[in-house]
């Protein structure tokens, strides 16, 4: 019979084990989002969307390279279920936090909570999305920005980051379009209206046929999405989508990054984009600093009717809400398929900073998601269990087999 003391001595031991064992590098980013219906009018339309803290795209996750997310996400839905898959983000030794319902996790069920925690092993540009149903084209989206640890150096210069998401937006609701694309007749819903650029975009409200009441361009939330920037500086620019769009913004853009790995830079003056892929440009403030300039996004692979979406790049201290004074770029046409290829040729991995698959998935798979700094504590945990087995032994032979497969485990 186990004494009294003895059994406290295991549980404390089980404690540290499992507090060295499992130890994560890099801080605690932590977050608590409920996603929820609400009215808004991102094109100046109202429609229901999915909103995330009352936010469509919902927040920017904001981490170092080793830093531990943690999403605690009530589903405020009132009838559906929620999941959110977390793009690009590798999910070593969590895979129940990919977000694939049906596949990785269960669905998250109205009024429940669901905690999402993982590691951001790789710095770079991501994004997350809703993995349930067609909720991602009701807004419910946003980025992952990964950052390298301090005192760690990236392969090239900016003064400032900066970062946008870029999606087509459809009037009808998520109900009608996924109704359309499941029937026999596979009916589509046809073209978007609009082509967001952070959340924002333009709908004609003149347009014959719309209801009173339902667009209003005086909306708070209808003007162009605005990015200001100082004359003679360099940005970083990551730019994420969930369509396929090109995008001119009357500057040269030095391609760095893409889906979070460096490539050798080279230079476009359009960018394609596809859905789910993620790009960093860095470009140089180096226009006539007394206006602003347009960016346009318009769609790609087909001969769209959807008119072209507009931002303002707008250049300090011009006011924000101040027009550009000459009409918008112009993008490739819709068929150019050789501007696509060359870019996709372009596309090579930087020399020097290639991130090579992990080497040992399986054992880290056992105590969640590791990095490097985390391997002295598993050391030191072993050490301590190996100084800890002479007074494991009077417990029990049995004690100290399961106390050494623990160890060979760890190692």
């Amino acid at each position: 019979m186990m004494r009294r003391g003895d059994q406290l001595f295991l549980g404390f031991l089980f404690c540290l084990f499992l507090s060295l064992a499992f130890a994560e590098g890099g801080k605690i980013r932590h977050y608590r989002w409920e996603v929820k219906y609400e009215y808004k009018s991102p094109d100046c339309y109202k429609k229901l969307v999915i909103a995330i803290n009352s936010r469509t795209p919902g927040p920017t996750i904001e981490a170092e390279q080793y830093d531990t997310v943690v999403v605690e996400l009530k589903n405020g839905l009132l009838t559906e279920n929620v999941a959110i898959h977390w793009h690009g983000i590798q999910q070593i030794g969590t895979l129940w936090c990919d977000g694939t319902e049906g596949v990785t996790q269960c669905p998250i069920l109205p009024g429940d909570t669901f905690v999402y925690k993982f590691v951001v092993d790789r710095p770079g540009t991501y994004l997350y999305h809703a993995h349930y149903g067609m909720q991602r084209e009701a807004g419910l989206y946003g980025l992952i920005r990964v950052a390298l640890p301090p005192g760690v150096s990236e392969p090239f210069q900016y003064n400032y980051d900066r970062s946008i998401i870029l999606n087509d937006w459809y009037h009808k609701s998520t109900y009608e379009q996924a109704t359309g694309l499941s029937s026999l007749d596979f009916s589509w819903v046809g073209e978007p209206q609009s082509l967001l650029i952070h959340g924002k975009g333009s709908f004609n409200c003149f347009t014959p046929g719309i209801q009173s009441g339902l667009c209003n361009a005086t909306k708070l939330e209808c003007p162009p999405y605005v990015l200001t920037v100082v004359p003679g500086k360099t940005y970083r620019l990551r730019i994420a989508s969930l369509t396929a769009l090109s995008l001119p913004l009357g500057h040269n853009m030095t391609v760095v990054e893409t889906d979070g790995h460096y490539v050798e830079p080279f230079v476009v003056k359009n960018l394609f984009i596809y859905p789910g892929e993620t790009y960093s440009v860095l470009i140089t403030t180096d226009q006539d600093p007394s206006r602003n300039y347009w960016a346009v996004t318009n769609v790609v692979s087909r001969n769209s009717t959807t008119p072209n979406g507009l931002a303002i790049f707008n250049y300090f201290p011009n006011h924000p809400g101040r027009s550009p004074p000459t009409v918008p770029p112009v993008a490739p046409v819709w068929n150019d398929v050789d501007s696509r290829l060359a870019q996709s040729l372009a596309i090579r991995a930087r020399q020097g900073y290639i991130h090579h698959p992990p080497q040992l998935v399986a054992s880290l798979s056992r105590h969640r998601n590791l990095s490097p700094s985390v391997r002295v504590a598993r050391k030191l945990c072993v050490y301590v269990v190996l100084y800890l087995v002479a007074r494991l032994a009077r417990l029990g032979s049995s004690v100290v087999i399961v106390t050494v497969l623990v160890v060979r485990n760890m190692r």
